[in-house]
C-alpha cells in the first residue's frame, strides 16, 4: 500500500520527541498515478531497524509486557517523498516507541500519487482508494499474526499529521474495527458519523500548539468529539510538528487503561 506529498522536511531526532518537519495537508487534492511506485534498487523500503512483512509494509515487535497483553499499533505516517530512504526515520522512530512501550508497531504505507505517499483525506481520494487501504490493513494484521504466532489482545491507531487527517476520518466513520486512536499534529473537524449508533472508540488528539499549521484543527477536532459526546482525551503541549514523545506515552497509556468494554461506546 501507498501514497504522497512532496515535502523537503529538516529531521531532527531529540531527546523528547523525533520531529519531521513537512507540509502537513488537511485536504490537498492530487491526481492518482496509474501504477504504484517500487522501492528503490539501492535501499530496500523498510529501515534495518525494522522487518518486512509484505510489498511497502513492515513491522517491529517491541511486546516484552510481562501481563501477557498483547498490544498492536499501526501507524499511519506524515506524508513521504518518494527520496530513497526518506521513510526510514518515521519507521525507527516507531520501532524506538514499540521497544519503550512494549507493543508490536504495524508500518504500513499509503498510496501513490503524484509527488510522494500520502494518505487519502479527501472524498473523491477515498472514494478511489480507501477500499484497497481498508482491505490491505486488515491483511496485514492477520499475515503478521500468523508470521509472529499470536493473536493481538488490542489494536489502536496512531496517525501523525497527514495520517492524523485520515485517522481522525476513520475513527469518526467507524471505519476500523480497533480499539482506539492516538492522533498527533493533526485531525479532521468536520467528518460526522454516519449514524447514531456508530462504534465510537477513544479517541486520544495531542495538539502540538508550537505547530501553527495544525494546532488549531487539533483543537477543532477535540472540539467536534465533545460536541459528539465521543471517548476523548485532549493534551496540549508546546510541540512541534512532531510524534512527541510525551504524547506517545500518555496516549498509549490511557488507551491501555480503559475497560475494553467501554472502547466500544
Amino acid at each position: 500500500m501507498r501514497w504522497p506529498v512532496v515535502v523537503l522536511p529538516s529531521v531532527l531526532v531529540a531527546a523528547g520527541a523525533v520531529m519531521v518537519r513537512e507540509t502537513p495537508a488537511e485536504a490537498k487534492p492530487a491526481a492518482a498515478t496509474a501504477s504504484l511506485g517500487a522501492a528503490s534498487k539501492d535501499k530496500p523500503w523498510c529501515a534495518p531497524e525494522v522487518t518486512e512483512l509484505g510489498d511497502h509494509t513492515c513491522y517491529f515487535d517491541g511486546a516484552t509486557k510481562t501481563d501477557g497483553r498483547r498490544t498492536l499499533v499501526v501507524y499511519l505516517h506524515g506524508s513521504l517523498a518518494t527520496t530513497p530512504g526518506f521513510q526510514w526515520l518515521q519507521q525507527r522512530a516507531m520501532a524506538i516507541h514499540a521497544k519503550r512501550q512494549h507493543f508490536t508497531v504495524l508500518l504500513p504505507t499509503s498510496p501513490l500519487v503524484d509527488g510522494g505517499y500520502v494518505w487519502p483525506t479527501g472524498r473523491a481520494a477515498q472514494e478511489r482508494h480507501e477500499g484497497d487501504v481498508l482491505r490491505g490493513l486488515v491483511q496485514s494484521k492477520k499475515k503478521l499474526e500468523r508470521t509472529l504466532g499470536v493473536h493481538f489482545d488490542e489494536t489502536f491507531i496512531v496517525g501523525f499529521s497527514r495520517g492524523a487527517y485520515y485517522g481522525s476520518s476513520l475513527a469518526v466513520r467507524g471505519a476500523l474495527d480497533v480499539d482506539g486512536y492516538v492522533l498527533l499534529a493533526g485531525g479532521s473537524s468536520w467528518v460526522r458519523p454516519p449514524s447514531d449508533k456508530s462504534r465510537r472508540v477513544p479517541v486520544f488528539v495531542g495538539v502540538s500548539a508550537a505547530d501553527g499549521q495544525t494546532a488549531d484543527h487539533s483543537r477543532a477536532l477535540g472540539a467536534t468529539l465533545a460536541a459528539l459526546a465521543w471517548p476523548h482525551r485532549i493534551e496540549e503541549r508546546n510541540a512541534g510538528h512532531m510524534v512527541d514523545w510525551t504524547f506517545m506515552d500518555h496516549g498509549i497509556a490511557w488507551l491501555r487503561s480503559r475497560p475494553r468494554a467501554s472502547r466500544t461506546n
